[in-house]
């Protein structure tokens, strides 16, 4: 509500000083928070509309609620029109919720509109707040959600697609798992790890499948890693450990590496940690001698005692 003071005064507000109000960012957001939620419909769709013109005042990294209220004042044609860009917006929940008012129809056309034609920020902002966040206030019908992600899946953007991965492997499980061994080559890494975590906990022919990619000198390396990273979660040390022992003197750092993380951080083994000093990269040989080292090692490694901080951070 807004007292009889600020009433008169937006009445008596004449179109010059609208208009030096607008060429200010400062006089813009006294417009938006004190002009605008106090003038009649009409009127507040008008200056909505010029307001929405300035479109650096809705960047995602400025933090005004201010431009929330534009979203609400706004017509509804000028809400939709602008949807693309609104969506990645920090005026963005506010419009989703405006548009869930509109019912859910409206909701899902101006969504897939969203996820297909807005920018990267935009669609991966409207994947967020209405199906990841745990806190989001938006509620969507299961069929709506499925539709939505039945387009984020086949984004271009590998970070908005791993996202849609990663909500589907939780929510709709049965758009991702039958085409698991596609997931796994995707080249996503949110994707390929999401995918990972549920399938291993369900398919026996996962494991099977992560050894042979590890094994692979066709399958480029960073989907080799995370293959090596699943098998890490679904098997015991002793099992991993021959894994280990050919990965950490892999001539490739990167699988090297993957694998000396995880010989440091989850399977200490002494079989990987003696392959560690063969290593042809110097931060694995460290870490097979860290867990070696009768004075600082770890016993699981055939060390003498516990481990220090990682080595690949270590001066």
């Amino acid at each position: 509500m807004h007292d009889a003071s600020t009433s008169r005064h937006t009445e008596g507000m004449r179109p010059l000083a609208i208009g030096q109000a607008l060429a200010t960012p400062e006089g813009r957001r006294w417009l938006r928070h004190t002009v605008l939620p106090a003038l009649p419909a009409g009127e507040a769709a008008l200056l909505a509309a010029a307001l929405l013109a300035y479109r650096d005042d809705f960047l995602s990294q400025r933090r005004d609620r201010s431009t929330w209220t534009v979203i609400e004042r706004l017509d509804r044609e000028a809400l939709l029109s602008n949807v693309d860009w609104l969506a990645g917006s920090n005026a963005a929940l506010a419009l989703w919720a405006r548009l869930m008012q509109q019912g859910t129809a409206t909701l899902v056309t101006a969504a897939l509109r969203v996820l297909r034609q807005g920018t990267p920020t935009a669609r991966e902002t409207a994947l967020t707040l209405l199906l990841a966040d745990p806190t989001r206030e938006l509620e969507l019908p299961a069929g709506v959600a499925r539709a939505l992600l039945t387009v984020a899946l086949a984004d271009p953007d590998d970070a908005i697609r791993g996202l849609a991965v990663e909500i589907a492997a939780e929510r709709v499980p049965d758009l991702i798992l039958p085409h698991w061994r596609h997931w796994v080559l995707d080249t996503s890494r949110r994707a390929r790890r999401a995918v990972w975590r549920r399938v291993l906990r369900i398919d026996p022919l996962a494991r099977e499948q992560a050894i042979a990619l590890v094994s692979s000198e066709a399958v480029p390396v960073s989907i080799r890693s995370d293959a090596l990273w699943a098998l890490a979660q679904a098997m015991t040390t002793d099992e991993i450990a021959p894994i280990l022992a050919v990965a950490v003197v892999h001539p490739d750092r990167e699988l090297a590496e993957a694998a000396a993380e995880i010989l440091w951080t989850q399977h200490r083994h002494p079989l990987p940690a003696r392959a560690a000093l063969e290593s042809p990269h110097r931060p694995v040989r460290r870490i097979g001698e860290q867990l070696l080292d009768p004075r600082r090692g770890s016993p699981a490694a055939g060390g003498a005692r516990p481990g220090m901080p990682s080595p690949f951070r270590l001066s």
